[in-house]
């Protein structure tokens, strides 16, 4: 049989070196899976935001409310993750 479809995603990654000269940089990796939508929901956000499902919530990305977006989505989960890292190494 073939393979499944892919699963849609969006992934962001944030970098931080605190000198020029710091020879290990703090990584945040962030990954929001997700499905596609038949039709289009909501109007918040841009891009794919409309037909990206978020199943945490059961809506679209464009319905959720800026707050809820920030706290699940692969931008905020990266930035999570970056903040806890420079937290720990000071």
């Amino acid at each position: 049989p073939p393979p499944p479809p892919p699963t849609p995603q969006f992934l962001s990654v944030l970098v931080s070196l605190r000198t020029a000269q710091t020879p290990t940089p703090s990584i945040g990796h962030g990954r929001w899976p997700g499905s596609i939508l038949r039709s289009p929901r909501g109007s918040g956000g841009f891009g794919y935001d409309p037909v990206f499902l978020a199943p945490e919530h059961g809506c679209s990305a464009a319905e959720l409310s800026r707050s809820e977006k920030s706290s699940i989505s692969h931008r905020g989960r990266a930035l999570t993750i970056l903040l806890d890292q420079l937290k720990a190494e000071a």
